[in-house]
């Protein structure tokens, strides 16, 4: 039996935004930062979830300036209270980088404090002139009277600094200055803080287990229940599939490979990703939601390109529409209200109940992200917030199973080289060494291939040219020798932005690179040349940052020289060179997009390896007919029929495409290791689809009756999985194994016509599981036979 003495007095403490209103010491106010901001906008600082309650970062301050260049992608917030010694007429005026908003209230009250002003980029430290908004109006402030402020600003790479200046008549009523110790109080009566999240409790539930505090004075546990596809509590569980040309999410649906064989997979922190480069991808989340307290919630969805999320009633998959939200074009990381679908409405959630929750996205080109947040009885009213992992179990349920080394991200900051095994889970090797899993060993777990942005001060970290040498570019006329370093990226690649740390040995800073040539070449024979520039020297701390080095605006290179043309007297060194760079080989090279329904697959001139789709008609000829040849690497297309008496050449893949039907006549034939794919393309529009005739190897596809056709992939744990439908509607298929049903298909088709599920059966028990195709017309079963799973 739980005990629940203390649950009543620690768990059921009102949170309001501002229930600090006294005036606490005079002399200092307390600076507070928020890390993990996606970019350096204010709606990024309140979607944090412990913003404004628990900061990560606390330092006193004696006057109202920031620490200059603390950190990266941050927010900070300055408040307490400004009290003159006469009664006098006052302008603020601010400066910052990169957005700073300053509020005053009119009174003591922090709840009726208003904007002021605000910079909308960033201003140099003194610089009080580039914006109107970051001055003030005039303010009459009576003399013994505490007004209540707030200095807020956010910050993403760079230098960052944030300072709140005046005029008046009892400090200068010309020259601005910083607003000093004299004048200000910090912050009294605050409320007690939270327990920190995890902190063991008591949720009063009986029903529950291994209660936990959240860190928002909430008390939660893991309800008792007997459902086998709730898993692991804490998880996120991001499955992406690439090479899927499209920017909506039929494009998503369509895909073969869809759900079941995404290109990867990693955990999450939160219920969604900041931008990031990729093309033609695609994203499924599917979990369970758990809330500490009943109430109202709603969702919100943002996403580049379409992107829905559907929250359930309860537990049940198949309730999954009861709510839904969806961006139907793009929006940016936080833009709320773009489209009116992109929130629900209030969904009341209880306590001690699990709600099944999914998450589609599907991108097209340019940047992608996708990010679920919620309004909660427990944060501020009308705030979204990123949900976090806390709050989340995995679906196990989800037949997904990526490639065997293919690399992933599993979750837990203290392993390496994480990589999917043979049995389709993401695991890493474990961190080694006294306490290397410990918290205490301020372990720092930063992005796979991302850059750090510290530098140790250790010579070893650093390389040092202490003999000058003939330049490897005779052309360049550099007189005798110099210093230089050359850079093989090993193939050609397009080179985006840089990011450089000089050389950062205490004492020794002076012999970093200044005055610097940059040159490239995709031959190593014919160089170009970047530009010339003047770099600053290290800092020569134990955690030196760094600066954004030069933009090499998207040109094609795989040899970098960087020279030093600063005196060889010395010796001259670095300590890290980082590219963000994409493989980017000459157009027209061969390569594989891992897609089995394209051929001919090269890289194009946006460095993408694309291929031709054996789906798509050319509409070329009215009939083509295929008389007794062997046919290999090709489409065969044609306006009305594709008639076929040929074989298929070993290891090849093949399409046939017409507009209205497709005939495979006795002698037609496949062996095991081909691709052959029949598909009904209209050359135009409002013409009706006829059926596929005949088919021999891939039984019988007919598109004027449903059916459902399995077909194995000879030498390997693959089957596709071919279904037919004639009337659009929802569809569901699903394989059972061993009682355990896995989804494939739960949509809504807006198409009639043939469609293909690949999966692997890596993770499936029984010998022969059961797959059923549910349409608005029939209930189909078809066993899958035992297959090689080597």
């Amino acid at each position: 039996m739980k005990n629940i003495v203390l649950i009543i007095v620690l768990y059921l403490v009102a949170m309001p935004t501002y229930g600090q209103t006294c005036v606490g010491e005079p002399g200092r106010v307390k600076w507070e930062m928020w890390r993990g901001i996606y970019a350096d906008n204010f709606s990024e600082l309140t979607a944090l979830e412990y913003f404004p309650k628990r900061p990560d970062i606390i330092q006193t301050l004696y006057s109202l300036n920031a620490p200059n260049n603390f950190d990266e992608n941050f927010g900070a917030k300055i408040s307490g209270f400004i009290k003159v010694p006469v009664s006098d007429s006052v302008t603020f005026n601010i400066t910052g980088n990169s957005k700073v908003e300053f509020y005053l209230s009119p009174t003591q009250q922090p709840a009726q404090m208003v904007l002021r002003a605000s910079i909308s980029s960033s201003t140099g430290e003194t610089e009080h002139t580039r914006f109107t908004s970051q001055t003030t109006q005039k303010f009459w402030l009576v003399q013994g009277q505490y007004y209540y402020f707030e200095l807020r600003y956010v910050e993403s790479t760079s230098t960052d600094h944030c300072k709140l200046f005046w005029k008046n008549s009892f400090v200068s009523p010309i020259n601005w200055n910083i607003i000093t110790a004299a004048y200000i109080n910090d912050v009294g009566c605050k409320p007690a803080a939270c327990p920190a999240r995890g902190t063991p409790c008591n949720d009063n539930n009986f029903n529950t287990t291994q209660d936990k505090a959240d860190g928002h004075c909430n008390c939660i546990g893991i309800p008792t229940h007997a459902n086998s596809c709730i898993g692991e509590r804490g998880s996120i569980k991001r499955y992406r599939y690439d090479n899927r040309a499209g920017s909506t999410l039929t494009d998503l649906y369509g895909d073969p490979n869809y759900p079941a064989m995404p290109a990867t997979s990693m955990q999450l922190s939160i219920l969604g990703i900041k931008s990031e480069l990729l093309t033609n991808s695609g994203n499924l989340f599917q979990g369970y939601i758990t809330v500490p307290v009943s109430g109202n919630y709603k969702f919100n969805v943002t996403g580049d390109d379409q992107t829905k999320i559907f929250i359930s009633s309860d537990s049940n998959p198949a309730n999954k529409n009861s709510n839904t939200a969806t961006v139907t074009a793009w929006t940016n990381t936080t833009e709320h209200s773009k489209y009116v679908t992109q929130s629900t409405g209030n969904i009341f959630l209880n306590a001690g109940q699990f709600y099944f929750i999914e998450l589609n996205h599907k991108q097209g080109t340019g940047n992608s992200h996708f990010n679920v947040y919620w309004q909660t009885p427990f944060h501020e009213t009308g705030v979204w917030k990123r949900i976090p992992s806390f709050y989340t179990y995995d679906y196990t349920c989800t037949l997904a199973c990526v490639p065997q080394g293919t690399l992933c991200d599993d979750g837990n900051p203290f392993t390496n080289n994480d990589a999917f095994n043979n049995n389709c889970n993401c695991v890493g090797t474990p961190c080694s060494g006294p306490d290397c899993n410990s918290p205490l060993a301020n372990y720092i777990p930063y992005e796979k291939c991302g850059l750090t942005d510290q530098l140790d001060n250790n010579p070893s970290n650093n390389w040092l040219s202490c003999q000058t040498s003939a330049h490897p570019i005779p052309s360049l006329s550099l007189s005798d020798t110099t210093h230089w370093i050359k850079y093989d990226l090993g193939e050609r690649h397009q080179l985006l932005t840089s990011q450089i740390w000089n050389y950062n040995v205490q004492g020794q800073t002076a012999n970093g690179f200044q005055n610097v040539r940059i040159d490239y070449s995709e031959d190593n024979t014919s160089w170009t040349h970047l530009g010339t520039y003047n770099w600053p020297l290290a800092t020569g701390d134990s955690g030196y940052g760094g600066f954004i080095g030069p933009d090499f605006g998207s040109i094609h290179a795989r040899y970098i020289v960087v020279t030093s043309l600063d005196g060889v007297a010395t010796c001259r060194g670095l300590g890290k060179v980082a590219f963000k760079a994409v493989f980017c080989p000459v157009s027209g090279t061969a390569c594989d997009d891992n897609n089995h329904l394209t051929i001919n697959d090269t890289f194009d001139g946006a460095c993408e390896c694309k291929g031709q789709s054996i789906l798509d008609n050319e509409c070329d000829v009215p009939t083509l007919t295929l008389g007794n040849v062997t046919l290999n690497t090709e489409v065969y297309s044609a306006i009305d029929y594709v008639t076929s008496i040929s074989q298929i050449n070993t290891e090849h893949t093949v399409g046939m495409v017409a507009g209205k039907g497709i005939e495979l006549n006795p002698g037609f034939k496949t062996t095991g290791d081909v691709v052959f794919v029949a598909t009904i393309d209209p050359c135009n529009a409002n013409r009706p689809e006829l059926p596929i005739r005949k088919v021999n190897d891939l039984a019988k596809i007919n598109k004027e009756t449903e059916s459902l056709t399995i077909v194995p992939v000879a030498g390997t744990d693959l089957v596709d999985i071919h279904y037919v439908i004639t009337k659009p509607g929802m569809i569901n298929l699903h394989v059972v194994d061993k009682n355990q049903k896995y989804s494939l298909v739960n949509y809504e088709h807006l198409n009639q016509g043939h469609f293909v599920k690949r999966l692997r059966t890596k993770k499936l028990s029984d010998v022969s599981p059961l797959v059923t195709l549910i349409t608005t017309e029939n209930s189909l079963r078809h066993r899958l036979k035992p297959v090689s799973k080597d």
